[in-house]
C-alpha cells in the first residue's frame, strides 16, 4: 500500500475540523518474554498535507509504514525523524507480569487509554488498531484492523514503538549474563525457534511470561 493512501483517514478526519489526530500501535502482544509497549502519537497536519513541497531533511513521511515491513536501520531513521517532527507522542510499557495477571486484551486497552493521556496535545479523534478504548467515546475513536497498513498516525506509532522495544530486549540481553543466554539481542523475545530452544535449554528467566506456552 502506498503512503499517500495511509493518509485517506486522517485527511477525512481533519477535513471535519479533527485537526489533532492520534495513532495508536502495540508491539510485542505476542512475546514470550519482556513487556508490551504501546506508542501514541499525533502527526503534524500540515507537514502531511503538503509532504510533497518538504525539503528531502524533512520529509521521510513518504516512507512511514508498517514497521514489520521496514529493515532495523531504515525503521531508526524514521523513528528519529518521526520524533523529531511529530506535535506529540507517548510510549506506555506493560511489564510481562501484569499481561500474566490481566491478560492480553485487558493490558492492551488499558495502555492505549494510558497512552492518550499522556499525550501533550489532546486528540481530537483517535485511530487505533483493531481495539477500542474504553473511557473515550466512540465518536472519538475509529478502531481499524490492520491499522499500522491503513493510517500514518498508526503506523508512525508502530516504528516508535518497535524501535523502542527492540533497543530495550537488546539492553536486556546486555545487561547480565543469565538474559544473555536467551539472545534476546537476536529475537527480541518473539517465539522464534532459536527463543523456543533456549527456553527449553536453560528454563523460563524472571522476564518471561509465565502464561504463554513454550512448545
Amino acid at each position: 500500500m502506498k503512503t499517500h493512501n495511509l493518509t485517506l483517514f486522517e485527511k477525512e478526519l481533519w477535513s471535519k475540523g479533527d485537526n489533532y489526530v492520534a495513532g495508536i500501535d502495540e508491539v510485542g502482544r505476542g512475546c514470550l518474554a519482556g513487556p508490551m509497549v504501546v506508542c501514541a502519537t499525533i502527526l503534524n497536519k500540515n507537514h502531511i498535507s503538503n509532504m510533497e513541497n518538504l525539503p528531502d531533511k524533512h520529509n521521510l513521511y513518504a516512507e512511514i509504514k508498517d514497521s514489520k515491513l521496514l529493515t532495523p536501520n531504515k525503521r531508526r531513521n524514521i523513528r528519529d525523524f518521526i520524533i523529531n517532527e511529530v506535535i506529540s507522542y507517548s510510549i506506555i510499557e506493560v511489564p510481562h507480569f501484569k499481561i500474566d495477571s490481566d491478560g492480553l486484551t485487558r493490558c492492551t486497552k488499558e495502555a492505549f487509554y494510558q497512552a492518550v493521556k499522556k499525550l501533550k496535545v489532546k486528540p481530537h479523534h483517535i485511530l487505533t488498531d483493531v481495539y477500542e478504548i474504553p473511557g473515550i467515546a466512540t465518536q472519538s475513536q475509529t478502531n481499524l484492523i490492520r491499522g499500522d497498513n491503513k493510517s500514518i498516525s498508526i503506523a508512525a506509532a508502530s516504528i516508535i514503538a518497535k524501535v523502542y522495544r527492540d533497543e530495550l530486549m537488546v539492553s536486556l540481553h546486555e545487561k547480565s549474563d543469565k538474559y544473555k543466554v536467551y539472545r534476546f539481542d537476536k529475537h527480541k523475545g518473539y517465539g522464534t525457534a532459536l527463543h523456543r530452544e533456549m527456553v527449553k535449554k536453560h528454563g523460563r528467566s524472571d522476564i518471561h511470561r509465565k502464561s504463554f506456552k513454550v512448545r
